[in-house]
């Protein structure tokens, strides 16, 4: 019994070396970029992140050669500061354009459930960690400030 109709049928060698061409096609326009000179860098997206400190963290400078390798560390670089939950890199002509989404920042802390506790010492407690007002705000932080901490302790709400 066949299953297909034999004029359909492709040889299986046939159809994975269709296949491999297609991906392969794809993949070399996903991230290939012609390298350049950078004439200009542009930052888009920024709130509170100061410009300076995204060209600071970026592998490439104003007349140095843009190429792959220094677009996929610039990603990496700019994401491993945890102030951005995504970057993406644009060409525009000669002008390198940087844009990213800044991740929350908190906007406030509350407490409940601290009748043993002062505030003042539960605030600077967190600072020390990394986590208060106005700071970037790491879900992981403060979910993992909550899983150990009792009931009858304090749990945080941070609001961003």
């Amino acid at each position: 019994m066949k299953l297909h109709s034999a004029r359909f049928a492709l040889p299986s060698f046939r159809r994975s070396l269709i296949g491999a061409a297609v991906m392969a096609f794809c993949a070399g326009h996903a991230l290939a970029v012609q390298p350049f000179t950078v004439k200009d860098i542009r930052v888009e997206g920024i709130q509170r992140t100061e410009a300076g400190t995204v060209f600071s963290y970026l592998p490439v400078r104003v007349g140095e050669t843009f190429s792959d390798e220094k677009s996929v560390a610039a990603i990496k670089a700019l994401y491993a500061t945890g102030f951005f939950k995504d970057v993406r890199l644009e060409v525009d002509g000669d002008v390198l354009v940087v844009l990213v989404e800044e991740r929350p920042a908190i906007a406030a802390v509350e407490f409940t459930g601290t009748k043993e506790f002062e505030k003042d010492v539960l605030v600077k407690a967190l600072k020390e960690i990394g986590v208060g007002e106005a700071k970037i705000f790491d879900k992981a932080s403060v979910d993992a400030r909550n899983r150990n901490s009792s009931a009858s302790t304090c749990r945080m709400v941070c609001t961003a």
